[in-house]
């Protein structure tokens, strides 16, 4: 670096200063939302609403696994390109954040004190460890057995399912964030197991331990959030969020194959029993039992489990009362719709990000299931029933983006600016 006699320079390095405080922080507030989970379209809207506060020009991109972020300076624009790794959503870190960020815009917290607050937030371990990890996966795939009209021995194979998948999650934690291979031996073992308690015990409805088992590992949410982008104009996020669901499944559709081509190998034949439902009341527990899966599976504070509850009820009574009423797609659609209303006033009243209530419930209605039994469907060579699910999958996918939309212009969420 050289040195200068101008008079004028240490006041434009003065003057500069304040700006590039804000730029650090700016960055770091982009880059720790989108590491939470928030899809492109939110993370763009409030880092931009943060930037008209802080009167520091700024243009952003953001797609589904990193950002362009481009300062407007005096000396010329300043570009910085974030790759980030999709991780899963932090419920907890997410509401941290989007808090910081209100009080920001609303100018109640100092941009120093802001930074601060998000570095420690990023810092911080994670609150969930190994054993709940894998309760999330145990108690997720015996809730949605029940919510998939599986009888007891669909329950325990369920269960036994989501057990070895939960293992399996904590054992190839490192592996997960660089690679597919995680989706790819989950849905192999998972194949596994479910076959061999088909063969075992016999079960009415064949795919629902897969599905159930596997429910956390399929990309429900990303397919909503990337149909939502989509919807937002954000077609790089959306389409590569898409891709991203696609390569998932072709993972789990390889390793299904692999599960089944195992147990093929084992003695003993499969055998289908006459359906058997478990009794209506068995969905109040189950709703109970997704909630504590949830708040565990999406790292929310144990304090949130009330609202998480609330969330899932509303949930599952909307798309129930609108598929009676209408229609399959009515139900995923009225669903949304009142989640999405229910999510802005909790917004109002609470003063934290409406998506905190409307994630845990979306997780009940978002068509992952679907995709994994047209992957079955296909696998075992029936091709119209297979691509006719797939089409279906996408269809709810919509009514459920549609849902949301519709809750936002009827009720907008509160902002500062």
């Amino acid at each position: 670096m050289t040195a200068s006699n101008d008079p004028t320079r240490g006041k434009v390095i003065a003057t500069w200063a304040g700006i590039d405080v804000s730029v650090d922080l700016l960055r770091a507030l982009a880059q720790a939302l989108h590491e939470a989970g928030q899809p492109a379209h939110r993370v763009e809207d409030t880092v931009l609403r943060a930037s008209q506060r802080l009167q520091t020009p700024l243009s952003i991109f953001c797609v589904a696994t990193g950002m362009l972020l481009s300062f407007d300076r005096k000396e010329g624009p300043v570009t910085y390109v974030l790759r980030t790794q999709a991780t899963a959503i932090n419920m907890e870190r997410l509401g941290d954040l989007t808090s910081i960020a209100e009080q920001l815009i609303e100018g109640t917290i100092t941009p120093a004190d802001a930074q601060a607050r998000i570095a420690v937030i990023r810092r911080a371990p994670p609150r969930w460890g190994r054993l709940a990890t894998i309760a999330a996966y145990v108690l997720s795939a015996a809730a949605f057995s029940v919510f998939f009209a599986g009888g007891l021995g669909e329950l325990a194979a369920s269960t036994g399912v989501g057990l070895v998948v939960g293992i399996l999650a904590v054992a190839m934690a490192r592996v997960r964030t660089s690679s597919r291979l995680f989706e790819l031996c989950a849905a192999a073992a998972a194949a596994l197991v479910a076959d061999l308690a088909n063969r075992l015990v016999g079960l009415s409805v064949e795919w629902c331990p897969l599905a159930a088992g596997l429910i956390i590992l399929l990309p429900g949410i990303s397919l909503v959030d990337a149909m939502e982008e989509l919807a937002h104009g954000h077609l790089a996020s959306g389409g590569a969020r898409l891709a991203g669901v696609g390569v998932v499944f072709l993972a789990m559709t390889f390793g299904t194959v692999i599960g089944e081509a195992l147990a093929d190998q084992l003695p003993g034949e499969t055998s289908l029993l006459e359906p058997v439902a478990l009794p209506a009341w068995t969905v109040v527990p189950a709703l109970l039992v997704v909630a504590l899966g949830s708040t565990m599976r999406f790292r929310a504070r144990p304090i949130d489990l009330g609202m998480i509850l609330i969330s899932s009820i509303v949930a599952w009574a909307g798309s129930r009362y609108g598929l009676a009423l209408a229609g399959p797609l009515a139900g995923p659609f009225l669903g949304s719709l009142l989640l999405g209303l229910a999510g802005v006033v909790y917004g109002r009243l609470r003063r934290r990000a409406p998506e905190l209530f409307i994630i845990p419930g979306l997780a009940l209605l978002v068509p992952g299931s679907m995709g994994l039994r047209s992957v079955s469907s296909l696998l075992s060579e029936n091709t119209t029933a297979g691509i006719d699910i797939l089409f279906h999958m996408f269809m709810v996918a919509m009514a459920l983006v549609a849902g949301l939309l519709f809750s936002n212009s009827l009720l907008r969420e509160r902002r500062a600016v």
